[in-house]
């Protein structure tokens, strides 16, 4: 356990502080925004980059996974025209990405009263063509576990307009919105730029399309598109039914828990990406016993990592909320109490996903997180109306567990994964990292 501990940290050291880093901006560009914004321009921008993350999010479920799934399979002599075959996909994708933005900007900032949204989502749709270079080299990058360049290339896109508005602050600049999406669109650039410079080798454009493959990346990536439409869409729905049903400034007081909440998640979403290559390969080597080894070590691994995070900011979440968001915020406490708690429940989610994927039984995720946004839909409805803000809170916990039962259930059936050894994996991580500790004492005494 010890060896595939030391691989697991060699080589998500990048992974992680890839996350950590997005993480890190987010978190520094809010702390500064509220105090730049009124909450209601603030709530504007929460809800525009709640779309924009489920459109980055789309790009990844349908070019992603299936490219980088076929790209490590396919002999040396196929592999070009995989590239090829899926950077055709892409354009097509982004296209219609564009198209769709376009004509539904205006509809969506009537729906959310959100004055000048529609101006965003415009920009935004030409972000979403010069996303193209990136995200395909990016991808590339994850097929050849070459985490220090997607950090490297993330880096730069995240710190532009995370430098603009810590000068905006500092300088007191009229820092519009509009202005703030102009220079997301020059970061992407600089991105797509630094991202070709590591992956310059492996970047290779011109070759032949098999359409055979397109068939196959396309029925493949449909199910995998689904799949995190579903996620994502869970995962706003609170957001965007409080700008109906309450106002902006409801969803600006109710994304500090979110926020927060997704300091937590790191280690699930690193060991998510180190994860997702290798089920595979684990199913072709050792069968059944392989999967089930992989599911309880990357999820008692993230357990490990995330309860002594989730103990602090349970007990002084009012503390925590005042510090980073001011006083005015301070009603996001008992929301991020809520959060933190069924944020111990994703990681069950998380690979189960992982591995349904990774399996090529992605229509059965897709099916498990359809339905779970339908029911997160209903549940918020009516729970907002109930218990007010928090209640969009209980409702998305009672969704999660909801599917989390569903989802320890088909592993048992299929894999025999029992759930309850996750918990005793918990305990050997800890004894690990305690005799890893113990042995530097030693040795540096």
């Amino acid at each position: 356990m010890a060896a595939a501990y030391s691989r697991w940290f060699s080589h998500g050291a990048y992974s992680l502080l890839n996350r950590v880093s997005i993480l890190a901006f987010g978190l520094q560009n809010i702390f500064l925004m509220v105090r730049i914004l009124p909450q209601e321009q603030v709530g504007i921008w929460v809800l525009f980059t709640s779309v924009t993350a489920i459109l980055e999010m789309v790009r990844h479920g349908f070019i992603r996974n299936p490219f980088i799934t076929h790209l490590v399979s396919a002999d040396d002599k196929d592999k070009d025209a995989v590239i090829t075959t899926s950077l055709v996909l892409h354009c097509f994708l982004a296209g219609l990405i564009s198209v769709l933005l376009l004509m539904a900007a205006k509809p969506l900032s009537v729906f959310w009263d959100a004055e000048g949204l529609d101006t965003l989502f415009a920009l935004y749709a030409l972000n979403t063509i010069i996303f193209i270079p990136f995200l395909h080299f990016e991808y590339l990058q994850t097929a050849e576990s070459n985490f220090k360049a997607i950090f490297w290339s993330n880096f730069w896109r995240l710190a532009i307009p995370s430098v603009y508005i810590l000068l905006a602050f500092i300088l007191e600049w009229n820092m519009t919105l509009i202005d703030l999406a102009i220079v997301q669109i020059g970061a992407t650039i600089v991105a797509a730029a630094v991202a070709y410079w590591y992956v310059k080798k492996l970047a290779r454009v011109f070759s032949t399309i098999n359409w055979k493959t397109f068939s196959e990346l396309f029925h493949f990536g449909k199910y995998t598109f689904g799949t995190n439409i579903s996620s994502m869409f869970m995962k706003n729905t609170d957001s965007w039914m409080i700008g109906r049903f309450i106002s902006t400034a409801g969803v600006a007081l109710y994304n500090p828990a979110l926020k927060i909440a997704g300091l937590v998640e790191v280690p699930t979403l690193t060991i998510a990406n180190m994860i997702f290559p290798r089920v595979p390969q684990k199913m072709k080597e050792q069968g059944v016993v392989g999967v089930r080894d992989i599911y309880y070590k990357s999820v008692s691994l993230i357990l490990a990592a995330m309860i002594p995070m989730v103990i602090p900011i349970f007990l002084f979440a009012e503390l925590i909320i005042r510090i980073i968001f001011g006083p005015e915020y301070v009603e996001a406490a008992n929301i991020l109490r809520v959060t933190i708690f069924y944020s111990l429940i994703i990681p069950f989610n998380r690979q189960f996903g992982t591995l349904m994927d990774g399996l090529k039984q992605a229509k059965l995720n897709f099916m498990q997180l359809l339905f779970a946004a339908f029911l997160n839909v209903i549940l918020n409805f009516f729970f907002l109306k109930w218990f007010g803000l928090i209640g969009s809170a209980y409702a998305t916990l009672l969704s999660y567990i909801v599917v989390f039962i569903m989802n320890q259930i088909i592993l048992y059936k299929k894999y025999q994964i029992n759930t309850f050894k996750v918990f005793e994996g918990i305990t050997e991580w800890y004894k690990l990292g305690w005799d890893m500790f113990r042995k530097r004492l030693v040795k540096f005494a």
